[in-house]
């Protein structure tokens, strides 16, 4: 009987140890929204929004929300919004909207991320021709932060 016990005492202890690595990793590579936040303004102005899904920070779609900065409040056609499956695709509409390199993408570093938004600086003003990276909407799962919308501002 205490050859038994021993054997399932060694049994579970191997199976405790095998265990540790397992959750001291992080389940995904950016743990804060912050740094998701960052990494999202990086791809977005470097045109590379696709390089990001092999790492899927999203959770089934991600939507895309373009507001027209001359727009007036009530016009219902101040905002584009598409859903898409992947960054690879949200890249290539982005890209077709695009006219000889215009408007021009730009993105500013994030300026605080709290209760499911963050937001980017917007001290410098914007400029005509500019689709600015205006803030994104993100939740958690599992300890890790995903992209649910991001907003965008047109500067026309």
């Amino acid at each position: 009987m205490s050859k038994n016990k021993t054997l399932i005492s060694a049994l579970g202890l191997i199976l405790f140890s095998l265990a540790l690595p397992a959750r001291a990793q992080s389940p995904c590579k950016q743990q804060t929204a912050a740094g998701l936040a960052k990494q999202i303004a990086a791809a977005y102005g470097a045109r590379t929004l696709s390089s990001l899904d092999a790492e899927k920070p999203y959770a089934g779609r991600v939507r895309i929300v373009i507001e027209n900065s001359l727009g007036e409040p009530d016009d219902k056609g101040r905002f584009v919004i598409k859903s898409f499956t992947s960054l690879a695709k949200a890249e290539a509409w982005l890209k077709s909207r695009e006219h000889d390199g215009m408007p021009g993408r730009e993105s500013r570093p994030p300026e605080r991320c709290a209760k499911g938004v963050c937001t980017y600086n917007f001290d410098g003003g914007i400029l005509h021709n500019h689709l600015y990276l205006k803030k994104i909407t993100y939740g958690i799962r599992s300890a890790c932060p995903y992209i649910k919308t991001i907003y965008l501002l047109d500067g026309d």
